[in-house]
């Protein structure tokens, strides 16, 4: 018998770790990257004009749209305190034009971080904002075609260790995506992987899957305890495409030829999703509820393409539940629990104990109570001290637009409405 050159079995013995490595399991991470962009750790839209929607950009929802028309608009975020902001990124549905961010530390003197110009080909719209310090980062657009905006991302200094969570029986406490990283969820695994992007898809759950023959585009992540899941959405490449969800109390894994875990995939071959939808028009975007909570550990997001595309990306997704929740950070605490109507409430609290309060709506409205004036009731744009019509409130400020929230440093909102500024659906 002939025996197999010497290059041939060098280049079998080559080949073999690459072709079992694809379920190799990604590295970890100390602490995750959470965005400082979020009503649950007390970041209101102080006010916004040209905006439908503005309040999802705070909700932590990545498919809720915030939609713009043509012209100019601007959103401006107010943090909880004066904090590091270095970065953030939005999806882009359809919008032609350009982003400018500002920040300034009272609201008033502002300094341009970043700017960045887009198409409708642009998906996924990055700003550097050069890792500086700000209390409010304002968002000016200028599109000359309207579109919609989803899954802001602001990313500085926080991280997973400023929050804990807690799960109750009766479901109370707020919406958490529990992929962020808010309770300490990790992505261990990622079929097909691009290598060259595995840092950002395991700091932001930014996914780019590469060219490849694979049927399916597969993330799995490990929540690090049981939770209590009821909702799960993606925002991904425009073009048709399946979505399951697979769950499991027990990794599926096995060792490899190194003796090392590697995720055995045969276990979504056999297994029924908990939840599954498809995108069939390409909208590049879902989300699914499944008929009751699932309780999990460990979930799998598998995408199926309706063809095999050049590569296909995941800008942003969901692994959603209710939680109690609590952010720390120097000096200010940001509590969320549910009220006596049954509707989510974050309770920010200062080192002196004042305290405020953003209550959220059954309808995605959003109103926030500070140290003085009232809380409004949703309506029609107000504008200056009073309310009113036009003004640069934008659309949906509550009634009673005298609202004079002074979280903590005594600034009174600009225009006089405060953060009490609802939502469009």
């Amino acid at each position: 018998m002939r025996k197999a050159p010497a290059y041939t079995l060098i280049a079998t013995v080559c080949l073999l770790p690459l072709a079992l490595a694809k379920w190799a399991r990604l590295p970890g991470i100390d602490k995750k990257p959470v965005s400082m962009g979020l009503v649950l750790n007390g970041t209101i839209v102080e006010k916004a004009s040209g905006i439908d929607g503005q309040n999802n950009l705070i909700l932590g929802d990545p498919v809720k749209p915030v939609k713009l028309a043509a012209g100019k608009s601007e959103a401006v975020i107010k943090f909880v305190r004066q904090s590091l902001v270095k970065s953030a990124s939005f999806v882009n549905d359809g919008l032609e034009g350009k982003v400018e961010a500002g920040l300034s530390t009272d609201g008033k003197a502002w300094s341009t971080q970043g700017s960045a110009v887009f198409s409708p080909a642009d998906r996924l719209v990055k700003l550097d904002l050069g890792a500086a310090q700000g209390r409010y980062l304002r968002l000016q657009f200028q599109v000359v075609r309207s579109g919609t905006i989803r899954g802001l991302q602001i990313f500085g200094a926080d991280n997973e260790s400023n929050y804990t969570v807690t799960q109750n029986d009766d479901g109370s406490g707020a919406p958490v995506n529990f992929a962020s990283g808010i309770g300490g969820g990790r992505l261990i695994y990622l079929n097909p992987e691009q290598y060259s992007s595995r840092g950002e898809a395991i700091a932001s759950s930014q996914l780019s899957f590469p060219e490849s023959d694979e049927k399916y585009r597969t993330a799995v992540y490990d929540l690090g305890q049981i939770r209590s899941l009821k909702e799960f959405s993606s925002v991904h490449s425009s073009r048709p495409v399946r979505l399951n969800v697979y769950t499991f109390d027990v990794l599926p894994e096995k060792e490899d030829w190194r003796g090392r875990l590697a995720f055995d995939a045969s276990a979504l071959e056999n297994a029924t999703p908990v939840a599954s939808a498809e995108d069939t028009q390409g909208s590049g975007h879902l989300t699914i509820k499944p008929d009751k909570p699932v309780k999990t550990r460990y979930v799998a997001m598998r995408w199926e393409p309706d063809f095999n595309p050049p590569a296909f990306e995941v800008f942003n997704f969901n692994i959603g539940g209710a939680a109690v929740t609590v952010y720390n950070n120097t000096g200010f605490s940001a509590t969320s629990s549910t009220n006596s109507s049954g509707n989510p409430v974050v309770t920010v609290t200062d080192s002196s104990g004042n305290t405020a309060t953003i209550t959220i709506m059954p309808n995605g409205d959003v109103v926030t109570q500070g140290f003085t004036g009232s809380t409004g009731t949703g309506g029609d744009a107000g504008g200056g001290q009073g309310g009113g019509s036009g003004g640069e409130s934008g659309g949906n400020v509550g009634s009673g637009g005298s609202i004079n929230i002074t979280p903590f440093n005594g600034a009174p909102s600009a225009g006089g409405v405060g953060a009490n500024v609802g939502v469009s659906q």
